[in-house]
């Protein structure tokens, strides 16, 4: 006969072990996860007022496209360790921008900015070179403005690099268009004034509860957690770009061709622009302007570098699009915006995509791409070709202190 006192004792039984099972359950998912190498931890972290940097000293592991992996630095950057004081008899130079200069898809010593510290170091005579590389995946140039202002003022750069994507940072730089991605943006007050607006950032802190936290904490130490954290993120991006999706698409019926919708990168390219990507463009310009303001007034000098697309460089790549959409677009316009910018604003720039472009029709060499896939991001040799001319044109335009007789 089963006594009353004995059925809690079997219950609680059961419940304990139940509670193995579940622990280790998780010990051999956390341990299979860390032993496949499926994902890292969590590694992002949102300081208010600040925004986001990686955790610092965190491990990453880059695998989607192309291959890096590593520790971020104790100022959560991926870059060399650096300190904020500069060292005496140092020329400094800070580069900012999106996943181009974060990166990733290359080991941190074969990116342009660490070829490229090492080449001035090469040539260096009384001084040393450190390029500091700044810039983060999803950033626009309002995100690298801010980051200069919050961290970058910090380390005294006697030179800013400002590496523009132009495939997406001016879709970045439009709260509309980036779909109301949490970032910094900047718009227009009624008197046509630029103004920060960090609301998105001011929301995100306020919802970001208890639970989030713990939630947040727990995905930085478990790989389980960063995945499902990771994959409820996409699912999340996901419906929300599909509830964008198909508002301003549609086709041309003179044409008969597909065109992009009004959230498309590829609005850049068009000539004819809608007044959202127009306004973008114009708080670009503004955005640029402040930038290099900023940087001017801190002792330093400015540099604004168009970086390449795919697209741009790699002749096959553009002929996908145009079977595509049709002859709708103009892969020279963003350049040829920023170029219009620089000469009106004295501000020093370098193109590199028209080089990248005489590079590939002449070598055949592609700069874009791992593997099998030729567009994306830059490849090894991208970046290789990247610091070279980023070299010669710092060289030739006296912006570093190199003897005469190393140009």
């Amino acid at each position: 006969m089963i006594t009353r006192a004995f059925l809690p004792r079997k219950i609680a039984a059961g419940l304990a072990l139940c509670l193995v099972a579940l622990v280790l359950l998780g010990v051999t998912i956390e341990t299979g996860l860390a032993v496949v190498q499926i994902n890292t931890r969590s590694n992002l972290r949102f300081i208010p007022q600040l925004g986001t940097t990686y955790i610092p000293n965190a491990f990453y592991r880059h695998t989607k496209e192309g291959y890096s992996e590593g520790y971020f630095n104790s100022h959560g950057f991926r870059d060399y360790e650096r300190t904020y004081g500069k060292p005496a008899g140092t020329f400094r130079i800070l580069v900012f921008g999106d996943s181009y200069v974060e990166a990733l898809q290359v080991p941190l010593a074969d990116s342009f900015s660490a070829i490229l510290e090492r080449k001035l170091n090469e040539h260096a005579r009384s001084e040393s070179f450190e390029v500091l590389a700044l810039g983060q995946s999803g950033f626009g140039t309002a995100d690298a403005y801010m980051r200069y202002l919050n961290f970058g003022a910090k380390y005294d750069p006697d030179l800013v690099v400002l590496a523009f994507t132009t495939i997406n940072d001016f879709h970045d730089n439009s709260r509309y268009l980036n779909q109301d991605n949490i970032s910094f943006y900047f718009k227009f007050d009624l008197n046509k004034n630029l103004v920060l607006d960090r609301s998105l950032f001011e929301e995100y802190e306020h919802n970001l509860t208890l639970t989030k936290r713990v939630f947040q904490a727990l995905a930085r130490h478990s790989y389980f957690v960063s995945l499902v954290s990771e994959r409820a993120f996409l699912l999340r991006e996901q419906l929300r770009h599909m509830n964008f999706e198909g508002r301003t698409s549609g086709s041309d019926v003179r044409t008969n061709t597909i065109q992009p919708d009004e959230f498309s990168d590829l609005n850049i390219y068009r000539p004819e622009m809608s007044s959202r990507w127009q306004e973008a463009v114009a708080i670009t310009k503004g955005i640029i302007h402040e930038f290099k303001a900023s940087v001017e007034g801190d002792g330093g000098r400015f540099l604004l570098v168009t970086l390449s697309n795919a697209e741009q460089v790699h002749p096959h790549k553009a002929k996908e699009l145009t079977d595509k959409y049709g002859d709708l677009f103009d892969f020279d316009q963003p350049d040829r915006i920023l170029d219009e910018l620089s000469q009106q604003e004295g501000i020093m720039m370098l193109k590199l995509m028209p080089i990248f472009r005489d590079y590939h029709h002449k070598t055949g060499v592609f700069l874009h791409g791992f593997g099998s896939s030729q567009g994306g991001h830059w490849n090894h040799e991208g970046h290789r070709l990247a610091a070279e001319e980023l070299f010669a044109f710092l060289h030739n335009n006296d912006l570093v202190p190199l003897s005469k007789s190393e140009r």
